[in-house]
């Protein structure tokens, strides 16, 4: 028995004796544990920092992140609070028992075993942590269920679903439901809502996410191009054809693409059709061949939709609202009016009935009647006839009580579609407009926006919600525009959408607008005489160069076009078109008031001399390599833009100097090689900066200057005046804001420059500026504008080795700032220098430090406290940057009052910071022993 219970004892010893040697070791090799925590810990973080380098990369490129790898961040940051708490906890570890002669052995045993553990967890997370991708390819626009999807509690209808449209729309959904229909139609007027229910039938699919897997739509418009209907498919498949040149080979990729898996089903929206569309030209396959690919149509003409080619079955009438629906529609628009006034209730349903039912004429009609007397509203039942939508819009255009809003009016019916707003200014003020506010430029351009406000108001232009570059008109109004003589008999107006005209009707017209205009129509207006014509615009494909079966068509247009028999044109608007000579007969243009030469291809513009009545001249674009002497002969130019003329190189003497009543000269992108003293000398022929001394109405300045020492030559410049400017000195490049007025300076060590009258005055107005180089500059930053930085939205700041501080005490500029950047500045210490005013900052959304290496710390915790706009903070490659924030004196944890809430902050980028210890310094207790909270933020992005 003694045998016996040997071996089992012995096994039982070496079960409890493992064990005990285990707990053991967590208080004799606690030190050990600790250091080889450290050690995981370091590596831990050089793997998080290459994650999240790839999660940035996903992020800038709109990127869904996959679940597991934010599943793993979110564990490494977890691991990281507790190895904080095990690191705090190893300060109680030091701490000895009977009276300092022993360890603490207790503390030891819990901090190794803490220790021991965490390791292990590390070690897990850093071999789970290599991903070979961490995100999902960017779904397609057009998949349903992907991110670009509508909102879908928006899928059910809404408002526009009436009970008479119900059967339309339910209609529409079974049919797509049925898998033997390939083709749907719907059909109605223009201004019905064909389109607006286009929009609802999507909703509802994207919401309910099981008839189709993918949805693509595009505009089809009067005109078909069939390269932008292919590029809009594409987009929402996410089909490249931009290397693809021809039509045919474009139609066979995405045909291919539309049957490449017979198992999704795909629905194309082609809205607006007016004829024969080709679908097979498009690469939209037809019958058998498109498998899961089904069609929604929709078109003004039941014919259309028949055609063997579509043969759409089933096809819907889309009808105009009921009465009661249309009047409930009238109603809610006028508002108020019916309420009180006896008369108008009897009225409105009469002025209503005579609507048609057709959403867009309610809405317009109502708008116009809403503010207006009762004997208006009586007129409008007298006037408006129910079979005729002509008279409908007519009443809208009489009841417009300034000629310019009628002109401006019928100037965007000929156009058509999106128009530029600085284009419609040209335009107008080249046919008179606003007369009474041409005192300026910029009186015109007020008067313009006022007047478009109107025509917005009452809808007879759409609401383009926050765009104030461009204006639209529905092209229902611009179909009545073109075939309505609003002005009389002989005040006919023809753009692209109507086919030849006889001559006698053409010769007829007062405004003529010829899209991709071809050999043939420049023809029959050479053989035309317009004794009425004002204004003329034509323009040709802008990728004709690289379209072969076109070339035929546009070249040599110069021997086409003769002026000689429209001697009143007020307007000449060119695009486009390959015109190396200008006809001679365009001197008979002496009523010329604006002329668009805009990315054409013509060389000798010497003869537009002769055109001494012209106010406006734009060149933006084009090829021209010379602006001959011969322009400073048109001394009533107001405008001269010559953006984008990049292979401008000579503007010859004398030639801006002439043009003393010019309010905006546009240069971006254009010459910049300014003639300075020592070339003068050396015989060299070109424009000298002086020259724009004599430009004293000059309100609006585009321009480069490469070489920054000519501006030590010239006086002061009569800049300190403009309203509007981007000016660029020593050829910047970075950041653009559109619209804003922005200086780029790199005055390599011309710093005397900045003391110069105008430039102070523009750097008072200036809302973005870029500094590049400053050198031997003693001022602080926020002193280089005597009067403060009080307009400035944007400041980037790079390679300037004298800039020590950005802002300080002693001013309070940047109160409406919203980014920061700044790099490469070897000695800025501190962005803040004592304690600024409040206001200095409290706009501030974005900030970027780069390699400023000299740079610890960004904020105090006091300063901190004024920037709760903040939204985005990137800090990398600065050597000596140790915390975003620091709490450096008692001063400072007053002022804090213990708290800082940052909750905007939505992206926290760090990289390259060696000494980076935290997020904030000194910030660890109160003198009471309180502990302070540094920051509360939710960053979408992680630290990386």
């Amino acid at each position: 028995m003694a045998d016996i219970g040997v071996p089992v004892a012995v096994e039982v010893a070496k079960c409890l004796v493992a064990p005990v040697g285990r707990h053991c070791s967590y208080v004799i090799f606690c030190d050990r544990y600790v250091r080889q925590l450290n050690g995981e810990v370091e590596k831990l973080g050089d793997t998080r920092d290459q994650v999240q380098h790839s999660i940035d990369e996903a992020g800038n490129n709109m990127k869904p992140i996959k679940p597991m790898v934010a599943r793993w961040v979110n564990e490494v940051e977890a691991v990281a609070n507790e190895v904080r708490d095990v690191l705090d906890y190893d300060e109680k570890a030091k701490k000895t028992c009977f009276y300092g002669w022993l360890p603490n052995p207790k503390a030891r045993y819990h901090l190794g075993k803490k220790a021991s553990r965490t390791v292990k967890v590390i070690q897990a997370l850093i071999a789970g942590g290599q991903f070979e991708k961490v995100d999902f390819e960017n779904p397609p626009p057009g998949l349903v269920g992907g991110a670009s999807d509508v909102n879908s509690s928006a899928g059910d209808g809404g408002d526009f679903i009436t009970d008479s449209r119900a059967s339309v729309f339910q209609g529409i959904m079974k049919a797509l439901n049925d898998e033997k229909v390939k083709v749907v139609g719907v059909y109605g007027p223009g201004g019905v809502g064909k389109t607006t229910l286009m929009e609802e039938v999507e909703k509802k699919l994207r919401n309910e996410k099981i008839l189709f897997h993918m949805i693509a739509k595009t505009k089809v418009l009067q005109n078909p191009n069939l390269k932008n209907i292919q590029d809009d498919i594409a987009y929402f498949l996410s089909l490249d054809l931009n290397d693809e040149k021809s039509l045919v080979g474009r139609a066979d990729r995405l045909s291919k693409k539309l049957q490449s898996d017979p198992t999704k089903k795909i629905l194309i929206i082609l809205d607006d059709l007016w004829d024969k569309l080709d679908l097979k030209a498009v690469g939209i396959p037809l019958g058998n061949e498109s498998r899961g690919c089904k069609l929604l149509l929709t078109s003004r003409y039941k014919d259309v939709l028949l055609r063997q080619n579509m043969r759409a079955s089933p096809i819907f009438h889309l009808k105009g609202l009921e009465d009661d629906e249309a009047f409930s529609l009238f109603e809610k628009t006028v508002g108020n009016r019916l309420k009180d006034d006896e008369e108008l209730k009897v009225i409105a349903p009469q002025v209503v009935k005579k609507l048609a039912g057709l959403p867009l004429l309610i809405n317009s009609v109502a708008n116009t009647l809403k503010d207006s007397d009762v004997y208006a509203w009586r007129n409008a039942l007298i006037k408006i006839d129910e079979k005729e939508k002509d008279t409908i819009v007519k009443l809208s255009y009489d009841h417009l009580k300034s000629e310019d809003a009628k002109s401006l009016f019928l100037l965007c019916g000929l156009i058509g579609g999106t128009i530029r707003v600085e284009t419609l200014l040209i335009l107008g003020m080249g046919l008179g407009l606003f007369e009474e506010f041409r005192r300026t430029m910029q009186d015109a351009r007020d008067r313009l926006n006022t007047t478009l406000d109107k025509l917005r108001s009452a809808c007879l232009l759409l609401d383009d919600g926050d765009d104030n570059e461009n204006v639209t008109i529905h092209d229902l109004y611009s179909e009545v525009i073109i075939s309505t003589p609003f002005r009389g008999q002989n005040s006919l107006m023809m753009n692209s959408n109507y086919g030849s005209w006889p001559k006698e009707k053409l010769e007829k017209c007062w405004a003529i607008c010829i899209v991709d205009v071809g050999k043939d129509r420049l023809v029959e207006l050479k053989t035309c005489r317009f004794p009425d014509l004002k204004i003329l615009m034509l323009s040709q494909p802008e990728n004709w160069r690289w379209m072969r079966e076109h070339q035929h068509e546009v070249e040599g247009c110069s021997g086409l076009l003769d002026f000689t028999y429209i001697k009143k044109l007020q307007v000449l608007y060119f695009r486009s078109m390959h015109i190396t000579t200008l006809p001679s007969s365009i001197e008979i243009l002496k009523n010329l008031q604006s002329l668009y030469l805009d990315h054409c291809d013509v060389e000798d513009v010497a003869i537009l001399g002769n055109l001494e009545a012209l106010q406006f001249l734009s060149f933006a674009g084009s090829k021209i390599q010379r602006l001959p002497k011969e322009i400073g002969k048109l001394t009533n130019l107001k405008l001269l833009n010559l953006s984008d003329c990049y292979m401008l190189q000579i503007i010859e003497p004398d030639v801006l100097k002439a043009l003393t009543n010019l309010e905006e000269l546009h240069m971006k992108g254009s010459f910049d090689e300014w003639m300075g003293k020592d070339e003068i000398l050396s015989g060299s022929y070109n424009v000298r900066l002086a020259e724009l001394e004599s430009l004293k109405k000059l309100s609006a300045l585009e321009i480069s200057i490469s070489n920054p020492t000519i501006l030590l030559e010239v006086g002061d410049l009569p800049f300190g005046n403009l309203k509007r400017f981007w000016i660029n000195i020593g050829n910047v490049n970075g950041r653009e804001f559109e619209g804003l007025r922005t200086m780029k300076l790199k005055l390599e060590g011309c710093n005397g420059i900045l003391s110069k009258e105008w430039v102070q005055k523009a750097l008072q107005k200036t809302q973005h500026l870029h500094l590049d180089g400053l050198r031997e500059v003693e001022k602080d930053t926020h002193e280089l504008c005597i009067q403060g930085f009080l307009q400035l939205k944007h400041l980037d700041i790079q390679n300037s080795p004298s800039v020590k501080c950005i802002a300080s005490s002693s001013n309070r500029a940047f109160t409406i700032l919203e980014s920061l950047f700044l790099k490469n500045l070897i000695i800025l210490e501190k962005i803040c220098h004592g304690d600024i005013a409040a206001e200095c900052f409290s706009k501030l959304k974005a900030v970027m430090v780069k390699k400023c290496n000299r740079l610890k710390y960004l904020w105090r915790l006091s300063q901190m406290q004024k920037l709760v706009q903040l939204e985005e903070i990137e800090v990398r490659e600065c050597d000596s940057m140790r915390a975003i924030a620091t709490i450096d004196s008692r001063k400072d944890i007053f002022h804090a009052d213990y708290g800082v809430e940052l909750s905007n902050v939505r992206r926290l980028y760090l990289a390259n910071l060696p000494d980076m210890m935290s997020f904030c310094t000194g910030a660890k207790t109160t003198s009471e022993g309180a502990p302070i909270q540094v920051t509360s933020f939710s960053p979408r992005v992680s630290l990386s």
